[in-house]
């Protein structure tokens, strides 16, 4: 009963939210808008800590803080259910995806960690492709881009059980 409601609200939400733009290109470089140069100065946007304000030309390049406390229960599940999942679910019928990729599905841990790179590069820090309506604040991609960093822990991973 409770996946049935839950696949209630997620097809609610996707005719009300929307996913994707007729044309839509599926590259995996991110927005490539954003280049983390301030274009009237000429200089690079980044703090000397390398944290807000940032842009990181890959993931792997993006830090980790050590003083990160994010985790799946406490804000990765949240975002991706809020951000994600109403194109990118398993769940979702072809012609329910709005041009989302069938391959690419979001609603676990595991699945957001496999695809890490591709939502770094296309939702988190200076990424902004994703989603095309709804779309998250700045700060809410900072901290995407922070959880994935860290390896989109989960309480398990950090302990926090």
């Amino acid at each position: 009963m409770r996946c049935m409601l839950e696949l209630a609200v997620l097809l609610a939400w996707v005719t009300v939210a929307g996913c994707g733009e007729q044309g839509a290109s599926d590259d995996t470089r991110g927005d490539s808008s954003s280049t983390g140069v301030d274009e009237s100065t000429g200089s690079d946007s980044s703090s000397e800590d390398g944290s807000s304000g940032a842009a990181w030309p890959s993931l792997e390049e993006r830090p980790c803080p050590t003083e990160s406390t994010l985790t799946w229960e406490n804000f990765g599940g949240g975002y991706v259910l809020s951000y994600c999942t109403s194109c990118h679910h398993s769940a979702l019928a072809a012609d329910m995806r709005r041009l989302a990729p069938l391959a690419v599905n979001l609603e676990t841990v595991e699945l957001v960690r496999n695809q890490a790179t591709r939502v770094w590069a296309r939702a988190a820090d200076q990424n902004s492709s994703m989603p095309p309506l709804g779309a998250p604040g700045p700060d809410d991609r900072a901290l995407l881009g922070e959880w994935l960093a860290c390896g989109a822990p989960t309480n398990a991973d950090l302990g926090m059980e």
